[in-house]
């Protein structure tokens, strides 16, 4: 069979202490119609669909035995993470003409679903760091999926750890999720006529035991006269996620940053931004426990301007 069709991928470099992937930004095709040009920002960068994909092949590694790769080197590779109490093993294997496909890990958080399968390319298929696979997912009978993110990670010349994030369109509050999961998109433009599929039961009840929710709908003056409204913050064992109303704001580029009791500063994972009425703007902390109960809210402008310090305290 003839290789799938490719799409030319722009590589970025990353500073090493910040975040060290970039959001694919892939959209459904509803949420583009419904949201255009709006602003999906990895760290470090306002631009869509833009892929940071890492290969770590060397001759050294190749032919090893096949360890699956944890979800948790996809959120921070610097950063010693355990999140085992909010996994799912799964470890089922789909095949068809292009390869096979074994899905590792699934985890839930906040309105996010992350990944981690390994796919062993056929012989005569082309694949390589620079190609992603892109499932769709329905949770719970509904599909909820805002934007997908990836990666894919050559672990020798015939196996690739194949990572993704979901966002959704809203929060899972069931202990226990069912989830189709379907990859079905080969770099963005070709369909997998048999893709691979897995029906899987996660739970999330010690994810849900150790959420935190803060509902403040707080209306905050910037410095340049307009005002942002912080609608809640919700902090997870896993991320600390903001959520905030731009609609009474012209710009739309405004970043938070988080500023602990300790002086420590914590930059975004990923954004998204809109100042139409009725949208709900975010700034994700991924592989940012927020321990504190006390900490400041740290607002932007698009060239790095402080325009507010927000106190936020859980007690």
């Amino acid at each position: 069979m003839s290789n799938p069709i490719k799409q030319e991928i722009e590589k970025i470099e990353i500073p090493e202490e910040l975040y060290d992937r970039v959001k694919l930004g892939v959209k459904k095709a509803k949420a583009e119609k419904k949201n255009p040009g709006k602003k999906w920002l990895g760290i470090g960068t306002a631009a869509a669909a833009i892929v940071l994909s890492m290969s770590i092949y060397n001759g050294a590694i190749a032919g090893i035995p096949f360890v699956g790769e944890v979800i948790e080197k996809y959120i921070n590779s610097n950063q010693n993470l355990d999140y085992d109490a909010y996994k799912t093993s799964i470890g089922e294997t789909a095949e068809n003409e292009l390869g096979k496909l074994t899905l590792n890990e699934v985890m839930m958080d906040e309105q996010q679903l992350f990944l981690s399968a390994t796919f062993e390319p056929a012989e005569d298929v082309d694949f390589d760091y620079q190609t992603h696979i892109i499932p769709s997912v329905n949770i719970n009978g509904k599909d909820l999926t805002s934007i997908t993110g990836g990666q894919s990670v050559e672990l020798n010349d015939s196996m690739f750890t194949i990572y993704n994030d979901i966002e959704l369109h809203e929060s899972i509050d069931t202990e226990t999720v069912q989830l189709e999961i379907s990859y079905d998109n080969w770099d963005y433009e070709t369909v997998v006529e048999q893709p691979w599929t897995f029906n899987v039961e996660v739970s999330q009840e010690t994810l849900l035991a150790e959420r935190k929710v803060l509902d403040m709908q707080k209306e905050i003056p910037l410095s340049h006269g307009e005002t942002i409204t912080i609608q809640k913050v919700v902090v997870t064992p896993i991320s600390t996620i903001v959520y905030y109303d731009l609609s009474k704001n012209a710009s739309e580029d405004i970043h938070f940053k988080i500023k602990s009791e300790d002086g420590e500063i914590k930059t975004f994972s990923s954004a998204y931004n809109s100042n139409d009425d009725g949208d709900v703007s975010f700034a994700r902390f991924n592989g940012f426990h927020l321990e504190d109960d006390h900490f400041q809210l740290v607002v932007y402008d698009g060239e790095d301007k402080l325009l507010s310090e927000i106190p936020i305290s859980f007690e």
